[in-house]
């Protein structure tokens, strides 16, 4: 399984420290982009993943795709990304406060057709004791949405929630 995160900073991290002290995934088997190439830098050190430029380039050669952006550059993000990412992908967002419904259209908006998870983790994920609250798209299968829970339980708990109470998760 291959893995890819736009956005590299702290909680990215312990999602990525998570997924690889637990055998997820292999170090080479991540990779991920952030506008600070100090972000960049430090995700290759700590982790030994693969870092990208581009998100686009990010965004294509993964099988699940992390958004781990602040709010206010989402958008930005989407409309870089949604010209080249593949049909079907499968994005989960830790995008606080950004619903599925307006994830969705964003990518609708820029041409693209995804599938999407939604995560609020909390900050003692940082430290390996996060509790997460998780809701999806109606189009992710049980499957996908088992593999998302196992990469989220890999830093603490993970349940599923509606989307009306993930909010309140975090």
């Amino acid at each position: 399984m291959k893995l890819g995160f736009i956005g590299l900073g702290n909680m990215a991290g312990a999602i990525i420290g998570g997924i690889i002290r637990k055998g997820i995934a292999k170090p080479s088997d991540i990779t991920g982009s952030d506008a600070l190439p100090a972000a960049c830098s430090k995700a290759q050190e700590k982790f030994g993943i693969s870092v990208s430029k581009s998100n686009t380039e990010t965004a294509k050669d993964c099988d699940i795709l992390f958004l781990a952006v602040k709010p206010q550059y989402v958008g930005g993000v989407i409309e870089e990304i949604s010209g080249d990412i593949p049909t079907g992908r499968l994005v989960v967002s830790i995008v606080a406060g950004k619903s599925i419904g307006w994830l969705s259209e964003q990518f609708t908006t820029g041409g693209a057709s995804v599938r999407i998870v939604r995560v609020m983790p909390n900050t003692p994920a940082l430290v390996g004791e996060g509790c997460s609250g998780v809701c999806r798209q109606e189009s992710v299968t049980d499957e996908e949405f088992d593999s998302v829970l196992e990469i989220l339980r890999s830093f603490g708990t993970a349940t599923a929630v509606t989307e009306k109470m993930i909010d309140v998760v975090g």
